[in-house]
């Protein structure tokens, strides 16, 4: 049922249609809304907000090896607060993407849908075991999983079998769930999730937190004692535990069952997937430590034993539940307690032995074995722990850090009849530990060692992999402070680094750089604004391992590999071009460098047995033509080099026996050339030559006829009209596809059938005569068919043009055939096989582009020295944008690498001919200057943190960037240990730690190798006598007093010095004055100091030359007479809760308070005077003004963003009404403004109904303004960046009233939407889905879930949804008076749109692929 009504928008009447739900829930709102405003609050505005994640938090909770994804695949999961990343080891010959490297860990699939955090996670299903190994050394590889096994093992493993794997992931979630999750391979290869949830009980108290513990019972019996029943090998119970009180227990199905309720001959039946038998609850009484399920012993395999460690009191007790697997939780019964012993009440770990019923606990320096727990009480034995050392952390305390994690080691070579236990135990500061436990040797600990220490700080993500290897072990283990690693073991050999697992936590304080260098972002077409971007910096780690300046930088990840190859005089006089080649005869790579006149061919050997190799000239290799430049180069499919300069076309067979090729051009002269290698088939060569004053285009193909290499022409050459620019070959259903860009700023495309004739087909005319196309790279592009699952390839043409544009084509003419195949011409007769998907601008000069050969639908674009990957990945739509990711080189050796301008790329081919070397197949050659650096891409499509480190040597509180020395200020502080027989600490015996403050000045593009040291001597330019023993600095801020005339620059600190005795403390505020020599060194002098009574915990600079502060409860205002050097005018005002952060926007003064909220001051005659106060008691954590809005955003220590207003004139109780509130799975403690930018100029489908009615030539110039203007109407002008201390930056834009209901109708339809939302999401409300702004809460739209949508076929989605009837207890509205509900949504979201895109909606009738486009450009990414 629906109404219709007339309103006036933008002074016209128009008529709007109104459903009776809509109607009730705007009443509903304007009700709540003049119940909460008083009168003097009738002009607040309607705000929205925004969120999204922008980086992920890199803390690992989890690291767990399992086999959740097919029994065939050597799979390691990841768990973080809120994602599951599953990573597959891979091994044995040379890895494809890096040559350098025997073990890689690369990404498969992803999940990060949960809407809730990740609690706790377990294995349940058969026990992990390794792989039985014959071949010493040899481990998994991509390309044979089965490396690892006997050959009689190996069997066919399709991976797209319907069946379920032999273990199961199962997390526990805050959102009080439990969640059971396996992967599978659908026909295609591609990875899907299968899930369920389970609901957990009520929590009696909230802070109970039930899931904080879980526990799986192993069941590894049948394995251990000889008896091989598949039936032995499975979880059967499982514990989910809170912090205190509560346990429950639930028995589990087999995994023959699961199979046979999940498996059918459809597929995989998610519906019938779930492991849970039996459920039950009980109570104990205490905090719970530890819990886990002990072994049962030999001959009693139904026994069911679950261990709690509990504290109570002063004292810790063993809590023990038993029953029969057989009989259920019918005979679960709880035995009596055993109190543990006063000095082993605080176990860090809990290890359940795998002979018999026996456990280790673990302590700092001891390990007690207990044993015969089924008698009575259990039996313990402790053993020190013998060769453990001191931590090595530089400054630590004496005190030894706690055991995190334990792990035992996967090796095929394990002996059951050994009854030998064989752990790894893993320390915070990067110590690991193994020992062998034997239940029946006197001492239990039949050997122990101290196995390797690595520089990292480790957390409970700690485990061992399986490379089915006899006697070596791999470790892997996630940094808690700091990068963690995956290093290969070997007896008695040394520790070697394999991989790094990135890390930048902490997360303090954040800024914002204009610096010169390479930028994250893709810019406008001015590219001095482009080089002087805004880059960002923060202070991460903590200590003098890992603090550190940490540059944050997202894109794709392209890792350093072996040493730089110095070309030295090779590139005196420029060079042209680069090609990479296999050899043959060699494990290594040609590299052919074209210069001007000549050209160079090296070779470079594997770099792992000799890494400080150098390439060699080839001179053994006379066939080729090296006096001449070089236009193409490149290999066959049969391993032929081929050389094509502008006279020749040169081939070498690399073997004995086959004479080479010469072929030389009469009177013609190559001005262009392209090689294509055809599956299976051939090699062919494209050629553009120049004969007479006339251009020619020829292909032909190699091969090898009567012992000597041959280059057959096809057909006869065609003649062109403009000279080409570049070339492209395809090769479709047996036709060959050339595209030729020309001069005349045209797309030619020609086509031939096998062994016939290049003939025209199509020509495509750019813009503007600029528009020339330079570089061509054709990708395929998986298109899902709507309405099935069937996916079929699509052609992309990238084009890189002189103007610095690329111009993105679909081509559909691929597949069709007609009558004459490839003869065909339909030159002029208007049908286009060629449409426009997308142009992006990338600067002003020209873009190459080059496939990547590695991923057939990823390319690289270059353009003023930077390099960016540009991935298809299709989905429902082909005019899908593109995944755009800049290109960060690292180097594993250097934490401070910093890229050099690119003046050269090329990549080694990754489809290697048989018999030739896969030594650097699929990498990139990276020239700078005259040095040549090899590097392996990532290939995940999505962008990820990439960060650069700038050591310092202590823990990092404060960077700011100063634009008058170009450097990063950063204030740390550092340990100073004074030993017993200093001066200081004489006849007291003990150590003593003190903090040491220091400054530095860093340029963050500065000297490599003066960046890398981490001596705070050579970075601190402040000297010891400016500060007070124990001091701490706090802030640091630069400030700029004048006095009309001239303008003084001072660093300003405030301190806080702690005082036995005293809960605050004092503190001061000091005054220094920087000045810079000429070399750009920065000394410090001390001015002025001001002390207080308690510590300074903020300060900001207010008008020309006074400051405000917080000191203590107290908030201090004082002016600075530079001309007499001194303060004077103090005012002061005392609030309830001491200051954590201050800022002056205007005469306004704003504090957030450590208790009490945000305040708003200004500055009276003679006193500070209170204008407004938070209405809610917020612990404050930062803040941010928007005084175009006249609005506050507040962050607390409770996960919350608020927004508050300011209201113009005085009202009675002076409180900032609220306007919004987001919550948040973590705390805000950072927030700065940053500014959009034009990063690209994207034109879809709707810009096409556009182009094809405009001119050719100001067609794309006219869509390109109507873009910019596009963005200036509808994309707000700033957006805020928030950073949390776990490592999570948060993009926040706000939202006016429009954008908001458009938004909020979209994100209530996908919150129901399974595909987008599979599990229950916490702010899912039974309610219809009109936008509700009654609740502050509901302002708040989640741009994750927004994400999702867009990634997972949002045009789909889209139609799915709106077509989508809700359930009558969520819907009943739709049900009850929508006739057609589609109608009626699709009505609702066209209504919604033209309120937000008011000009363009009505434009066009697909209001769907507008909204879409809009809110893509809302979410792209701000840095």
């Amino acid at each position: 049922m629906s109404v219709q009504t007339r309103v006036m928008i933008d002074g016209r009447w128009t008529t709007r249609t109104l459903d009776i739900h809509q109607i009730l829930a705007r009443n509903r709102e304007e009700k709540q809304q003049m119940m909460d405003r008083s009168p003097a609050e009738q002009g607040r505005p309607v705000l929205g907000i925004l969120t999204r994640t922008l980086i992920r938090s890199p803390v690992v909770k989890s690291i767990i090896p399992a086999r959740v994804r097919h029994r065939s695949r050597n799979d390691v999961v990841f768990v973080y607060d809120d994602a599951v990343v599953i990573k597959e080891v891979l091994g044995g010959e040379r890895i494809e993407h890096n040559p350098f490297q025997e073990i890689s860990l690369e990404d498969v699939v992803e999940k990060k849908d949960f809407d809730s955090p990740i609690r706790a996670a377990r294995i349940l299903g058969l026990p992990r075991e390794p792989k039985v190994s014959r071949f010493p050394g040899k481990f998994w590889s991509k390309e044979n999983p089965h490396r690892s096994q006997s050959p009689s093992e190996i069997k066919p493993d399709p991976l797209h079998e319907n069946e379920v794997p032999p273990q199961i992931l199962v997390l526990t979630l805050a959102s009080r769930n439990l969640l059971f999750l396996f992967a599978y391979h659908d026909v295609h290869e591609r990875v899907h999730f299968s899930s369920n949830v389970w609901p957990l009980p009520a929590q009696a108290e909230e802070m109970q937190e039930l899931g904080v513990h879980l526990a799986v019972d192993p069941k590894w019996v049948g394995f251990l004692f000889g008896s091989w029943r598949a039936n032995d090998f499975r979880s059967r119970a499982m514990a989910v535990g809170a912090h205190e009180n509560r346990v429950v227990i639930y028995t589990l199905k087999s995994m023959e069952q699961i199979r046979k309720e999940v498996q059918g001959q459809n597929g995989l039946d998610a519906k019938n997937f779930m492991p849970i038998h039996e459920e039950n609850f009980t109570e104990v009484d205490g905090v719970i430590l530890k819990m886990e399920f002990l072994h049962p012993s030999k001959g009693d395999e139904h026994h069911v034993i679950l261990l709690l460690v509990i504290s109570k009191g002063q004292g810790s007790l063993l809590v023990r539940f038993e029953w029969d697997c057989r009989a259920g939780l019918s005979m679960f019964e709880r035995k009596p307690s055993q109190a543990l012993a006063k000095s082993t009440r605080l176990p860090h770990l809990l290890i359940p032995l795998t002979y018999g019923t026996s456990f280790a606990l673990v302590f700092a320096n001891q390990i007690t074995v207990y044993k015969d727990i089924l008698a009575g009480n259990a039996k313990g034995q402790s053993i020190p722990l013998e060769t453990v050392e001191p931590s090595e952390e530089p400054q630590g305390s004496n005190r030894l850090p706690i055991w995190t994690q334990w792990a035992r080691p996967m090796r095929s070579t394990k002996r059951p009849d050994l009854e030998i236990d064989n752990i790894y135990l893993c320390r915070g500061d990067g110590v690991v530990y193994y020992i062998d436990i034997k239940e029946s040797s006197i001492p239990m600990i039949s050997s122990q060692c101290s196995a390797c220490a690595v520089k990292a700080s480790l957390s409970s993500a700690f485990a061992t992999l399986d490379l089915g290897d006899e006697s070596n072990d791999a470790l892997i283990a996630a940094g808690e402070m700091g990068d963690g690693g995956m290093w290969y073991l070997k007896p008695r050999g040394p520790l070697e680094l394999v991989g790094t697992i990135r890390n930048w936590t902490p997360l303090g304080d954040m800024t914002t750089a204009r610096v010169n260098g390479p930028s994250s972002n893709l810019a406008g077409t001015n590219s001095q604004i482009w080089q002087r971007d805004k880059r960002l910096f923060a202070c991460t780690g903590r200590g003098p391992r890992h603090g550190a300046v940490t540059e944050i930088r997202i894109g794709t990840e392209a890792v350093k590999l072996g040493p730089t190859i110095e070309l030295g005089e090779l590139a005196d006089n420029g060079i042209l071009d680069l090609w990479a080649m296999p050899v043959r005869s060699h494990n290594g790579i040609y590299l052919m460098i074209s210069r001007p006149t000549e050209t160079e061919l090296m070779l470079l050997r594997s770099s792992i047995e000799n890494p400080q190799e150098t390439p060699q000239a080839a001179s053994e290799i006379e066939e080729l033509n090296l006096n001449e430049r070089t236009i193409a180069a490149g290999s066959t499919a049969e391993g032929f080099l081929v050389q094509v300069t502008p006279s020749s076309i040169n081939a070498i067979a690399q073997e004995h026996g086959i004479l080479p090729l010469a072929w030389h051009c009469e009177e013609a002269s190559i001005t262009a050339a392209s090689f294509l290698t055809i599956p299976s088939r051939t090699t062919v060569l494209l050629i553009v030559f120049r004969k007479y004053n006339d251009l020619y285009l020829h292909h032909g193909h190699f091969g090898s006829q009567g012992g000597r290499i041959v280059f057959e022409e096809l057909g006869e050459p065609v003649r062109l009209q403009s000279e080409a620019s570049s070339l492209a070959l395809y090769w479709v259903e047996n036709r060959i596809l050339a595209f030729v860009g020309t001069l005349a700023a045209t797309l030619q495309i020609y086509a031939a059938n096998a062994g016939s004739s290049l003939s025209p087909y199509f020509e495509y005319s750019f813009d503007d005569p600029f528009s020339i196309c330079d570089s061509l790279a054709v990708l395929i592009t998986k298109i899902q068919a709507v309405g099935c699952g069937e996916v079929e390839d699509g052609q992309l043409v990238v084009c890189g043009l002189r103007n610095g544009t690329v111009r993105t084509l679909w081509f559909d003419g691929g597949n069709d055939g007609g009558s004459n195949g490839g003869n065909r011409n339909i030159f002029g007769t208007g049908r286009s096989p060629l449409s426009l998907c997308e142009s992006l601008v990338f600067g002003s000069t020209s873009v190459k582009v080059m496939a990547d050969s590695t991923r057939n639908s990823r390319a690289f674009a270059v353009c003023e020295q930077t390099v960016c990957t540009l991935e298809y990945l299709g989905g429902a739509s082909p005019t899908n944008p593109a995944i755009i990711n800049r290109l960060w080189l690292t180097d594993p050796n250097s934490q401070v690498f910093q890229q050099s301008p690119l003046t050269g790329l090329t990549q080694a081919s990754s489809n290697v001919p048989q018999g030739c070397s896969k030594y650097a197949a699929g990498s990139l050659f990276y020239l700078t200057g005259s040095r040549l650096v090899l590097v392996a891409v990532s290939l995940s499509p999505n962008p990820e943190m990439v960060p650069r480190r700038l050591s310092l040597g202590g823990t990092p509180t404060t960077v700011l960037y100063s634009e008058r020395f170009r450097k990063l200020i950063v204030m740390y502080n550092t340990t100073d240990v004074q030993d017993p027989g200093s001066p200081l600490r004489r006849g007291i015996g003990l150590q003593h730690r003190a903090p040491q403050p220091a400054i530095a000045f860093i340029d963050p593009d500065g000297d490599p190798t003066r960046l890398a040291q981490d001596e705070k001597d050579v970075r601190n330019v402040l000297e010891a006598s400016c500060v007070l023993p124990g001091e701490k600095f706090l802030g640091l801020m630069e400030w700029f007093p004048t006095d009309g005339t001239e303008q003084y620059h001072m660093l300003v600190v405030n301190t806080a010095t702690g005082q036995a005795g005293s809960q605050r403390g004092i503190g001061r505020l000091l005054f220094f004055r920087p000045v810079q020599n000429a070399v750009g060194d920065v000394t410090l002098t001390q001015k002025i100091d001001l002390d207080h009574k308690a510590e300074i915990c903020a300060v900001a600079p207010y008008g020309d030359s006074s400051l405000v502060y917080g000191c203590g409860n107290d908030i201090f205002f004082r002016f600075l007479d530079v001309k007499h050097k001194r303060f004077k005018q103090l005012m002061k005002l005392t609030l309830r809760s001491p200051a954590v952060h201050i800022s002056v926007q205007g005469l306004n003064i704003h504090v957030s308070t450590e208790s009490y909220g945000h305040h708003i001051l200004s500055v009276g005659e003679d006193k500070l005077v209170p204008l407004w106060a938070d209405r809610t008691s917020r612990t404050g954590a930062h803040h941010l003004v928007a005084p175009e809005q006249s609005l506050i955003i507040t962050t607390d220590l409770e996960c919350r963003i608020a927004g508050l207003w300011q209201p113009p004139k005085p009202q009675l109780g002076r409180t900032t009404p609220l306007i919004f509130e987001a919550f948040l799975p973590r705390s805000i403690t950072k927030l700065c403004r940053v500014r959009r930018q034009e990063r690209r100029f994207q034109v879809n489908q709707l810009e096409r109904q556009i182009s094809s009615q405009t001119s050719p030539g100001n067609g794309m110039k006219e869509m390109k303004d109507e873009n910019v203007a596009w963005e200036e109407k509808y994309l707000p002008r700033d957006y805020m960046l928030g950073t949390s201390e776990d490592g999570t930056v948060y993009q926040l834009s706000l939202l006016d009233e429009a954008s908001w209901r458009l938004l909020a109708f979209i994100q209530n339809m996908a919150m129901r939407e399974p595909q987008i939302c599979p599990h229950p999401h916490p702010r899912l409300r039974d309610r219809d889905l009109e936008p509700w702004m009654a609740r502050k809460q509901d302002m708040h739209i989640d741009g994750d879930i927004l994400i999702r949508f867009l990634e997972r076929g949002s045009r789909t989605l889209l139609t799915k949804m709106l077509a989508v009837r809700g359930p009558r207890t969520r819907m009943l509205l739709d049900e009850m008076l929508v006739e057609n509900p589609t109608e009626d949504r699709s009505r609702r979201l066209r209504a919604l749109a033209i309120e937000v895109l008011k000009d363009d909606v009505p434009k066009y009738e697909d209001t769907g692929e507008m909204v879409l486009r809009w809110l893509r450009s809302l979410l792209m990414p701000a840095i």
